[in-house]
């Protein structure tokens, strides 16, 4: 049953097809008129690699589900990382346009072999397991430039702050985001039971970690930090191995 549950999760979280994006990019420079979809659900999974498989093997494995996923209505893309301080710990976020086309995809990934095989790379209900379904709250516009880390937070509120409380505090950052260098888009979004997720995508490492020092500084935002149990916060930079995230 555990191990039902490890694959349940990752069933319904990964990507869309490299070589069908470019094709579908392609296609989106000859058309005059193209509707961008609005990303309406968040799904985060975190788990522990097992040691047998390289990270090459992993992504390999992660890539051959691809095609079959992108054909799915309702799917927008996903960034698959790994935890730039551990080598093992994978974390894909990925986009949908609603709860129902997530839960379709669920439906249609039990049933594939490729998928399977991709989840037999993972170590069930390990300390880092994790299956986060969110509602964006706002995602900026993002600046030019190639994302290649991703800035994740992950933590709960102090119960005095209504969710709109936190959202319009976290908004206030975001002019000073803009100004560091490295910075392309964040993105805030919360569960309904109050877990929230910040993510941050960023051009390198070494912005992001210049980024992360400064703003403690910074008395804007120290309003938002200060809604945040800190006892609940999980803190990471991840490396972007896998971006299939439609612009």
């Amino acid at each position: 049953m555990k191990q039902l549950a490890t694959i349940l999760a990752f069933s319904i979280v990964l990507g869309c097809n490299s070589q069908k994006k470019e094709a579908m990019q392609a296609k989106n420079m000859e058309t005059t008129q193209v509707k961008k979809e609005d990303v309406g659900t968040i799904v985060l999974v975190m788990e522990k690699t097992k040691p047998e498989f390289s990270r090459e093997e992993v992504i390999k494995l992660s890539k051959a589900i691809d095609p079959m996923v992108d054909t799915f209505e309702g799917y927008l893309g996903r960034k698959m990382t790994f935890a730039t301080n551990e080598p093992d710990k994978l974390v894909d976020i990925v986009y949908y346009t609603d709860v129902a086309a997530f839960e379709k995809a669920t439906e249609i990934e039990m049933k594939s072999e490729t998928c399977l095989t991709f989840f037999n790379t993972m170590i069930p209900n390990t300390e880092v397991s994790k299956m986060l379904i969110t509602t964006p709250q706002f995602i900026t516009a993002p600046k030019p430039g190639d994302p290649k880390i991703v800035e994740l937070v992950l933590f709960k509120t102090k119960p005095e702050f209504t969710k709109n409380t936190v959202v319009e505090a976290a908004k206030t950052i975001n002019p000073v985001l803009e100004n560091y260098s490295g910075f392309i888009t964040r993105k805030l979004a919360v569960t309904e039971d109050g877990q929230w997720m910040d993510v941050v995508y960023w051009t390198d490492l070494e912005s992001a970690k210049k980024a992360s020092e400064d703003i403690l500084k910074n008395p804007t935002a120290g309003q938002f930090f200060g809604m945040i149990d800190e006892s609940s916060m999980d803190f990471s930079h991840l490396e972007i191995v896998i971006d299939t995230e439609r612009d």
